[in-house]
């Protein structure tokens, strides 16, 4: 085995239409963040009305039953949450097979089963801007261009729902489009096994297994892993870790100091704007629209805007916030909203003038 064994493969919903696959930071980028502390507060109040439906405890040992409360209760919650931005300056990538959903290890936020679009493409064409290297958490930094060897996978009904140019666009790069039906895990795996060269692993995100679960090649794949990683000096840390890591001795440290700093400043920057816009419809006191943006963290802050919701009435918050939704979908849209490293970039410059 050698780094030519090696694929890089990526679940998105995002088609590469032109060959480039850009991380969130360079994109027009919307999420519903279910980690802010305004979330932690609607998610108390969702249950405590019943819109959020409690657990039954006698089916509390029920596995599957748990797995689908927990992907229930947050599919429930996104639906009262405002869009946030993120900030990511890396695309992340798998290694030799499809990253797992998180709720396959008890936890809800991010699956991938579900895409609609996977992209495989040799690690060897990318190790260069290769910051970290482990199978479910590998990290490119900045906008990736595919290779002539990559494959690009869309789901049969998506890819017939493109426009003639969309399409066209396809047919003009020069690497391989399939589409699929079913399984977006299983085509993966048929696609690597069949490649002649890739040799396919089932992943997992449990620390015990480093990265794969047993199998007849998972020994010679973390080996080979590991050695590319002393080789070209990369890191081995998972994202989170890597990007909250204060060990300034860490490979390319430069290029991830400021990572989650810059997360930050673009969640705060759409929660802060998204509460001013709230709490005027509201009437809320003048000092407590003055101190938004010093209380994006306080529990009691969040919980007084939650009573001010209470009595606003549950629907007629949600068709205030639909309608907050919809304007950003019509910026993201038509080009015009604003990208995370704008946001990034208009922070610095401030404190930079700040400064002078």
């Amino acid at each position: 085995m050698n780094i030519n064994n090696i694929a890089l493969v990526r679940a998105t919903n995002i088609i590469p239409f032109d060959g480039i696959v850009r991380p969130i930071s360079n994109s027009p980028y919307l999420t519903k963040n279910i980690g802010l502390e305004f979330s932690t507060r609607m998610s108390d109040f969702l249950h405590e009305v019943g819109i959020i439906p409690g657990l039954d405890e006698s089916k509390m040992f029920d596995d599957d039953y748990y797995d689908e409360m927990v992907a229930l209760s947050s599919k429930i919650l996104k639906e009262y949450l405002p869009y946030v931005s993120d900030y990511n300056s890396f695309v992340l990538f798998s290694l030799n097979g499809l990253c797992p959903d998180d709720n396959e290890h008890g936890f809800g936020n991010n699956t991938f089963s579900n895409k609609k679009c996977a992209i495989i493409d040799g690690l060897n064409h990318h190790i260069e801007e290769t910051i970290s290297l482990v199978p479910t958490d590998t990290l490119i930094k900045g906008d990736v261009y595919l290779s002539n060897e990559a494959i690009i996978l869309i789901e049969e009904q998506t890819f017939a729902n493109l426009s003639e140019d969309q399409k066209n666009m396809l047919s003009n790069l020069n690497l391989t489009i399939k589409t699929f039906t079913g399984s977006l895990k299983e085509t993966v795996y048929n696609e690597l096994k069949n490649s002649g060269k890739y040799t396919p692993e089932i992943l997992s995100l449990s620390a015990s297994t480093r990265g794969f679960l047993p199998s007849v090649t998972s020994e010679m794949q973390i080996e080979l892993i590991n050695k590319l990683a002393e080789y070209y000096d990369l890191s081995q840390k998972r994202y989170f870790n890597l990007i909250t890591s204060k060990d300034e001795s860490m490979p390319k440290y430069d290029e991830v100091c400021n990572e989650f700093g810059n997360m930050l400043k673009v969640q705060e920057y759409y929660m802060t704007i998204f509460l001013q816009k709230l709490l005027n419809k509201l009437n809320a006191p003048k000092d407590m629209i003055n101190s938004i943006e010093k209380n994006l963290y306080s529990r009691v802050f969040m919980s007084k805007v939650i009573e001010l919701i209470k009595s606003y009435g549950i629907e007629n918050y949600k068709k205030f916030l639909d309608e907050y939704n919809e304007e950003l979908e019509k910026y993201q849209r038509d080009g015009t909203l604003i990208l995370p490293k704008e946001i990034v970039n208009a922070y610095n410059d401030n404190k930079k003038k700040g400064m002078e």
